[in-house]
């Protein structure tokens, strides 16, 4: 068992140790309840495993890797600059908490009833441990996935300013949409997270009345995790868009910098477009005067001729 020490909660610590107990438990004639509950647990697994495998993902982070490094010589004391930095920052938590592989670890420990007779009424789980680290982590991934979209917010709103100074303007535009499809791509990962939770949870209760071995003492999980993670949860599942992409001025300063543009370069190239149209007629009106099939004559001018 894991005693609580002194110090941040037990899911937001950056690495947290595996049990070192048994990993699976065997239950002889598991119940309705039971099953429905281990396939619920294996499919929800797998969908979280396809979310952070994907290769969008993988590009995404490549790409916000690639704009930092390049521009942080002429751009290192921007506040967009900075803002998407605590961006990179969050992702690289997320990876070191590898959640990935203990999600895997967890869906491949269900593996081994497929190789079972089918006769048998015995089923593997895993233990109460396993289950629980990879709650815990689950708790921790949530919190961290809601502080990357209020970043990503931040940042928009930030790049959206900066816009306004007429200034990298490129670099701008590429941040963000940068941002944007990050907001997108990890609020889907966040709801599948909260997606395997429930079922994931059934299973701890079952876990813990067959084989009771609690792994961190003083905490309890919640049975509930959207009223763990609060309001800013609500906030984002609940809105159309999060209030930084709908804020007021955001839609008008990005009109102003390139529709206006539109319109001066169109109002610019009516006057020539009706010159250009006024020279093609007089030279269609010219050609029609021309006989074209009598020979022009052209008149030579003597030297010595005296007007």
């Amino acid at each position: 068992m894991a005693a609580l020490l002194p110090g941040p909660e037990p899911w937001n610590r950056v690495r947290i140790p595996k049990a070192g107990s048994r990993s699976a438990v065997i239950v002889q004639d598991p119940g309705a309840a039971l099953d429905l509950c281990i396939a619920a647990v294996i499919k929800e697994c797998c969908l979280v495993t396809l979310s952070l495998k994907s290769q969008i993902l993988d590009a995404e982070t490549d790409v916000l890797c690639a704009v930092l490094y390049s521009n942080h010589n002429r751009m290192g004391r921007h506040k967009p600059h900075l803002a998407l930095k605590q961006v990179e920052q969050c992702l690289k938590r997320l990876k070191n908490m590898n959640l990935e592989g203990s999600i895997q670890d967890l869906s491949e420990s269900f593996s081994s009833n497929e190789n079972q007779p089918v006769n048998t009424k015995a089923c593997v789980i895993p233990s109460q441990p396993v289950v629980e680290l990879v709650l815990m982590k689950i708790l921790g991934a949530c919190k961290l996935l809601l502080r990357l979209l209020d970043c990503c917010c931040k940042t928009f709103l930030l790049t959206v300013k900066h816009l306004g100074l007429q200034e990298f303007i490129i670099l701008n535009l590429v941040m963000v949409g940068l941002v944007s499809r990050l907001w997108v791509l990890y609020k889907d990962v966040l709801k599948r997270l909260v997606s395997l939770y429930e079922p994931l949870f059934g299973l701890l209760q079952e876990v813990s009345r067959i084989q009771p071995l609690p792994y961190f003492k003083g905490f309890t999980f919640p049975s509930d995790i959207a009223e763990f993670l609060g309001e800013p949860y609500f906030e984002i599942f609940k809105k159309k868009m999060p209030t930084a992409f709908a804020a007021k001025g955001v839609t008008k300063l990005l009109n102003k910098l390139f529709l206006t543009k539109e319109r001066s370069q169109r109002s610019s190239e009516e006057p020539l477009l009706g010159i250009s149209k006024k020279a093609k007629q007089m030279k269609i009106n010219i050609q029609n005067n021309v006989d074209l099939g009598q020979p022009v004559k052209n008149k030579k001018i003597l030297k010595g001729e005296q007007f």
